[in-house]
C-alpha cells in the first residue's frame, strides 16, 4: 500500500493506492487515523484521493470472506469509527475519487462533504443486497441522510450502481468530471473551502448532523 500525507498551502492530501482496488484493511484504517490527527493540527483542508483511476472497492476481502468472525466485526466496527470521524470532522473534506467507488467506497463518498469523481464508465454505489449481505447501520444511517429520497430504494434495496451524472443526482457524488480534472477540481473547491472560519465551520457541520451521527453510533 502506497499511502501518502502531504500538507500544502494548508491542504492535507491524502493519497492512497494499493496498485489494485484499495481494500480497506485494519492498516489503511490506522493509516487513515494517523494522517486525519495530523491534518487536524496543521491543515485547513483535507482531500482524499484514491490514486489514478481508483478510489476504493470496499472493505477486505481476505477478512470479510474468512473464518474469523471476530475479525470481520473488528475490522467493521473500525470502518465505522473512521466514517464516523470523516462525517465529523472540523475541517472541510474533500473526495477525488477517479475510480470505482463500492460498498465501504461508496460509504466513504457519503462521509465527505464534497465529492468529485469521473464522468463515465467508472461504477459508484452499494452492492450489499445483491451480493446477500445487509449494509452496517452505520451505513445505513448515512445514505439515508445523503442520498436523495428519489434514489433510496433503488440504492439500498435493489444495489443499483451509477455512473457520471447518474451518481451525482442519486447522491454519491457532487460532480462529475474527465478522468484528468478529477484531483484538480477537488483541489480547486478545496482552495475554497479552506477559507471558512474553522470553529463555525465545525460547530455548524455537528449541528446539522449530530441527529445521524447518534444513530451511526447506536
Amino acid at each position: 500500500m502506497a499511502f501518502n500525507l502531504a500538507i500544502n498551502n494548508d491542504i492535507a492530501v491524502i493519497t492512497f493506492d494499493d496498485g489494485k482496488v484499495n481494500a480497506v484493511g485494519f492498516e489503511l484504517i490506522q493509516q487513515f487515523n494517523d494522517a486525519l490527527d495530523e491534518a487536524e493540527q496543521n491543515a485547513k483542508a483535507v482531500v482524499l484521493h484514491g490514486g489514478e483511476g481508483k478510489f476504493c472497492g470496499g472493505f477486505d476481502l481476505s477478512v470479510m470472506k474468512a473464518d474469523d468472525k471476530a475479525k470481520q466485526h473488528e475490522l467493521v466496527s473500525k470502518g465505522a469509527e473512521l466514517i464516523v470521524r470523516l462525517y465529523s470532522f472540523p475541517l472541510p473534506v474533500v473526495v477525488a475519487a477517479e475510480g470505482h467507488s463500492i460498498a465501504m467506497g461508496a460509504i466513504m463518498l457519503m462521509a465527505a462533504d464534497l465529492r468529485i469523481g469521473k464522468d463515465a464508465d467508472t461504477k459508484y454505489g452499494l452492492n450489499e443486497t445483491a451480493i446477500g449481505m445487509v449494509l452496517p447501520p452505520f451505513g445505513m444511517e448515512l445514505a439515508k441522510a445523503r442520498l436523495a429520497n428519489t434514489s433510496q430504494t433503488e440504492a439500498l434495496l435493489f444495489s443499483r450502481i451509477y455512473q457520471g451524472s447518474e451518481a451525482v443526482k442519486a447522491g454519491f457524488l457532487d460532480a462529475a468530471v474527465p478522468q484528468e480534472q478529477v484531483l484538480a477540481t477537488a483541489m480547486g473547491y478545496a482552495e475554497k473551502l479552506k477559507m471558512l472560519p474553522r470553529q463555525s465551520f465545525a460547530e455548524s457541520k455537528i449541528q446539522m448532523r449530530k441527529e445521524t451521527i447518534a444513530k451511526m453510533q447506536a
